[in-house]
């Protein structure tokens, strides 16, 4: 992972753990909620990058998605929720836009793979795919990865009414966003940051209620 990339996906999970705090113990005070906002379109960006530059795409894609297997009771437990957590719209993501870079032929089946997230049943769903599809653009087609962005968050405001997600597009300017310091993570650290967050914070929710 480029040392880029590392800076995003720490920002990204710190951001998580914020979003994840105000849902779990402050779910009346908005704050938390804009400023989670910022999580997911960085993680969305970090795997774009990890399409790009991952020598080893099945392997990739297979500890994203065995994180995802061992996350999911845990994160049924904590948000009482029964759709995937979005590490499997991660994965299903990062197979779309390694297909529509494979060759015309599977750019056809990333177009059906990425209708079809219409409707899978995990956190973000289509938007979470169509989020890491147009960041896919970020560095070769800025504008096209932008506007992408925009009418995503119009189209899923109408669909939704959760316009508080428009407060992602303040994560754009962040995702590329080189800085002078540097962050070396762990090779697995986000594999296991996810659900060993969310164990400790269902641990201290046990103490407090």
């Amino acid at each position: 992972m480029q040392g880029r990339n590392q800076v995003t996906a720490a920002m990204a999970a710190l951001i998580m753990v914020v979003d994840h705090i105000g849902i779990m113990f402050f779910p009346g005070e908005m704050g938390f909620r804009l400023i989670g906002r910022l999580s997911f379109p960085l993680f969305a960006f970090g795997i774009a990058q990890g399409v790009t530059y991952t020598s080893n795409f099945p392997k990739y894609l297979f500890r994203i998605l065995l994180a995802a297997v061992i996350s999911q009771p845990i994160y049924e437990r904590a948000f009482y929720n029964t759709n995937l957590n979005p590490l499997f719209t991660l994965a299903f993501g990062a197979m779309v836009l390694w297909l529509f870079r494979k060759g015309q032929k599977e750019q056809f089946l990333a177009m059906v793979l990425l209708v079809f997230s219409f409707w899978l049943k995990s956190s973000y769903s289509w938007y979470g795919v169509a989020t890491i599809f147009f960041y896919g653009f970020y560095y070769c087609a800025k504008e096209v990865s932008f506007y992408g962005q925009m009418a995503l968050q119009v189209i899923y405001g109408l669909l939704t009414g959760a316009w508080i997600q428009s407060f992602s597009l303040f994560a754009f300017p962040i995702a590329g966003r080189v800085l002078k310091r540097t962050v070396h993570l762990p090779k697995y650290f986000l594999y296991v940051f996810y659900p060993l967050h969310l164990v400790i914070l269902m641990a201290i929710r046990g103490i407090i209620y």
